[in-house]
């Protein structure tokens, strides 16, 4: 099967999604010239076409990419045994960074430090079916946890981009932007699992889009609703929530009317996971996507349920 999979053209394999969906970054970039565009990626995304398609672009015509490297390739000019990884964890370190580590199902969260150092590096152009690629060189950075929990293997990124990475502050940069490719995991998390975007069953692609675009808006309020909540916890719920969200909200929690100042946005968002399965207890943590998600619609099933019995009532009352 290996065997096949190298005599197969880029284009006849899945990973070519990754080279259209940079075509698409960069009709973004040309929309949007004075924006800078990234388009980032995953191990999956680590294949040198891509990186031939940035660098054979203008500068300021292209999306630039940040993908984290899964291949120890050869570099070039140099001995046969100079490869990517070895290079990266021989070179001294710029300086450390801390961040907090989100929990996983097998791990809680916690503060690491990383170690991060950078340079530019250039790969050995690769045999492709028709010939060999050219030469590329990029940017790596990489960051590995000095010192992790005993038990646990450190925590360890290697990122190749096409932006240009000189100093410590612009590698800490390139590391902080891979991070926020999580949320964008999220943000379709909401929309597959939660919206079931891919249990649609329409018949031309009009519909298709327009199903799309309504999902995508859910999905954003839900990711939006769940991230400010963790992010600013003491803010007003007008940021996140209506009048009539929060009023309903705090009614079928609390079983008596909303106060006329109303509780703070960390209280709400906890109050609507509760209603979608979120037991709140004291170790539990913050409230993830599902039961905000789950409690959302059941909010809006009551708001909709409330406003149908207005509706009858009014009719009842005009006739009679």
């Amino acid at each position: 099967m290996a065997k096949q999979r190298k005599s197969k053209s880029i284009a006849e394999k899945e990973s070519y999604r990754w080279l259209e969906g940079y075509q698409c970054a960069c009709a973004v970039k040309q929309a949007c010239p004075a924006t800078l565009v990234v388009n980032m990626a995953d191990r999956e995304g680590d294949i040198q076409e891509w990186l031939v398609d940035v660098l054979r672009r203008e500068p300021g015509q292209r999306a630039e990419c940040i993908i984290r490297a899964k291949e120890n390739r050869r570099l070039a000019p140099g001995a046969a045994q100079r490869y990517l990884w070895a290079e990266m964890q021989q070179t001294g370190a710029l300086g450390t960074l801390t961040i907090d580590l989100a929990r996983q199902p097998d791990r809680p969260p916690r503060p690491i430090t990383l170690a991060g150092t950078a340079k530019p590096v250039t790969f050995y152009g690769a045999r492709r079916p028709g010939g060999k690629r050219p030469p590329v060189t990029v940017s790596a950075v990489y960051a590995q946890e000095s010192s992790p929990p005993q038990g646990e293997a450190p925590v360890e990124w290697l990122l190749l981009t096409s932006l240009p990475v000189t100093d410590f502050l612009r590698a800490c940069t390139v590391v902080h932007w891979y991070r926020c490719r999580w949320e964008i995991e999220v943000f379709f998390r909401v929309l597959k699992q939660g919206c079931q975007i891919e249990q649609l069953r329409v018949q031309t692609d009009q519909r298709l889009l327009n199903a799309l675009a309504m999902y995508l808006i859910v999905a954003w309020r839900i990711h939006t609703i769940t991230m400010a909540g963790r992010a600013y916890p003491e803010v007003s719920y007008e940021v996140v929530f209506e009048p009539r969200e929060w009023h309903m909200l705090y009614t079928m929690q609390h079983h008596c009317h909303p106060p006329p100042t109303p509780p703070p946005l960390r209280e709400m968002v906890r109050s609507l996971a509760q209603l979608g399965g979120f037991l709140a207890r004291k170790g539990d943590g913050e409230p993830g996507l599902k039961t905000i998600w789950q409690g959302y619609q059941r909010l809006h099933d009551f708001i909709y349920a409330v406003d149908t019995y207005r509706i009858v009532k009014g009719l009842e009352r005009s006739m009679g």
